[in-house]
């Protein structure tokens, strides 16, 4: 081990970290190094588990003795083949896609469509913390001065509902909070209760003026845009959280925005510190603003999303919280987890293979009728696959829709990181541009001109005459200097534009025959994508997990139009 904490009040860590090695590590590596027996196994279990369930005697799952009868019985399947029998579980009637019965749904964090929901059992929560344990074993191992003060977990929220048949709704990760044992909350720096809270602003505000008062040591959510939100509010209230560190109380405009019960829970919290005070005022000076980096001085862990379009938000990670590396959070998902970061390199980690059983196919082949799936082992570095989940909550063959890379291979066992959602492109005129195409011309874009300010961006297809790319970016509160400035913005396309022509040919085609229009840029006000946070939350996204779309085929606009305060800094309005 190569954990050493002193600290008598830490030895449940150190015990934490001797059983998960001894059970959960020792049973993953294992799958790693025979990682075709132990999916087939995986998947055995769970059919035969499940066999007298209303899906199971349908699908023959009594016939079903290997990977391929599975296959020959069982087609490949999106959300609304099941959609059915998730209907019949709202409406309390068992036994539809699991012999063991759901205890709660979880709800999916959606763009733009309806949340789907996802049943979650007793097994299935099992699965998913199984590779929890892993993960959070070579947190500890790597990084262990996080094990010393609190740890500090953005959720959102376990129960946004009930269905006709009583069954609650919510957040996976709210579940998985509320779940820890007394022996494990005790470091937690912010109780349970916050992840109900439905307005962003007073979240946050919460969240600071519980942290702000401990020695944070860790720091753990799904979404990198979520730290950057916290450290954007640090700045801005900062004022505000200053005088009640002070005086021991709760802004009152903040107040007014949570129920009773849950102020009750920040009670501990709110004791008057006027030397805390005094020293965030300290850091104020010194710094110009307060930061994560300077307020906790301590800290060790730092765990987000980081594959995929996260890397737009992970380039300004250490303005905030300086060259900490990041821990990825592992690929998951309402409907399970599909990898365990097992270092901090990368954006990957070795495939979830003793949590549920997988199937994959090539990029190339997911619009073919008679499509090949490989299995986990089969996989080669340097291609991208969709996969697809069989689980013991009840999804069989079951395809999110996510696109991944397979990066190398750790024994049998690919390593694999989130490149996008199958989504995640835009043709309107056969261009096929990609997320990863407007990620990287952004990148290069803004490292060109030096443009910091720009904090969110997305770009969004327009049918006009021509059609065109519509991008909408959001810049840092302050940033005049680029909101009028019109050489900026010809800059900017000129150079977005080009990026985008080098990259993708058929871009470049269609831009050079004028059956492409060129891109048009709009700046948006500092706030108007926490307002689409905020605006996604109500409608019942869980708050850890709202992802605002790099590239947005349609309807980003129309939910602009719908946030009042969202008025372009250019003068133009939205239209």
């Amino acid at each position: 081990m190569t954990l050493k904490v002193s600290d008598w009040k830490n030895l449940d860590v150190i015990a934490g970290q001797y059983l998960r090695r001894a059970t959960h590590v020792q049973r993953f590596y294992n799958g790693l190094k025979s990682c075709a027996k132990t999916q087939e196994e995986k998947l055995l279990s769970i059919v035969r588990r499940n066999r007298n369930s209303a899906f199971g005697k349908a699908h023959n799952f009594d016939r079903i003795n290997s990977v391929e009868d599975y296959r020959r019985l069982v087609p490949p399947s999106n959300y609304e083949y099941f959609e059915p029998y998730i209907e019949e579980l709202k409406r309390g009637k068992g036994n539809q896609l699991t012999c063991q019965e759901p205890f709660m749904f979880a709800t999916t964090s959606g763009t733009t469509a309806r949340p789907k929901f996802v049943p979650i059992t007793p097994l299935h929560v099992e699965d998913y913390t199984h590779a929890f344990q892993v993960h959070n074993y070579h947190l500890v191992k790597d990084m262990p001065g996080g094990a010393l003060g609190k740890f500090l977990i953005i959720t959102s929220n376990d129960e946004e509902g009930r269905t006709e048949g009583g069954l609650p709704y919510g957040a996976v990760s709210g579940m998985l909070n509320k779940r820890q044992s007394p022996v494990i909350r005790r470091h937690f720096a912010l109780p349970f209760e916050l992840c109900k809270v439905k307005d962003v602003d007073a979240k946050y505000y919460l969240l600071l003026r519980a942290a702000l008062v401990q020695n944070v040591t860790a720091m753990l959510a799904c979404n990198p845009s979520s730290l950057l939100l916290l450290a954007d509010q640090m700045k801005e209230r900062a004022e505000s959280l200053l005088a009640d560190i002070h005086d021991g109380t709760i802004n009152k405009a903040f107040v007014s925005q949570v129920p009773s019960y849950i102020l009750d829970a920040f009670a501990p919290y709110l004791k008057p510190s006027p030397e805390r005070a005094g020293a965030l005022l300290k850091l104020i000076e010194e710094h110009g603003r307060l930061k994560p980096c300077h307020v906790f001085p301590d800290l060790a862990v730092l765990s987000c999303w980081k594959g995929g379009p996260m890397g737009f938000y992970l380039e300004q990670m250490s303005d905030f919280y300086g060259h900490l590396k990041i821990r990825d959070f592992g690929y998951m998902a309402s409907e399970g987890r599909g990898t365990v970061p097992i270092s901090s390199e990368g954006a990957g980690g070795p495939l979830a293979v003793t949590s549920h059983f997988f199937e994959f196919v090539h990029e190339d082949d997911i619009d073919k009728d008679n499509k090949r799936f490989y299995m986990a082992h089969e996989l080669k570095p340097g291609l991208r696959y969709f996969i697809f989940f069989t689980t013991n909550a009840g999804l069989y063959r079951y395809n999110i829709n996510d696109l991944m890379l397979v990066e190398s291979m750790l024994f049998q066992t690919p390593v694999l990181s989130f490149v996008r959602k199958g989504g995640g492109v835009s043709s309107v005129t056969g261009e096929k541009i990609t997320e990863e195409q407007v990620l990287s011309a952004l990148r290069t874009t803004v490292a060109a001109l030096s443009l910091s300010e720009i904090k969110h961006f997305t770009a969004e297809a327009v049918l006009d005459r021509p059609p065109h790319y519509q991008c909408y970016a959001e810049v840092e509160q302050g940033s005049e200097r680029i909101a009028f400035a019109e050489d900026f913005q010809e800059d900017f396309l000129n150079c977005f534009d080009a990026q985008l022509k080098t990259m993708n040919p058929e871009y470049a085609d269609k831009r050079d025959s004028k059956r492409l229009g060129r891109p048009r840029l709009k700046l948006l006000a500092p706030g108007t994508y926490a307002r689409l946070r905020q605006q996604r939350v109500m409608e019942g996204a869980p708050e850890a997990q709202v992802k605002i779309p790099l590239l947005s085929p349609s309807g980003f606009s129309s939910r602009l139009s719908s946030i009042a305060a969202a008025t372009s800094l250019t003068g133009g309005g939205l239209a």
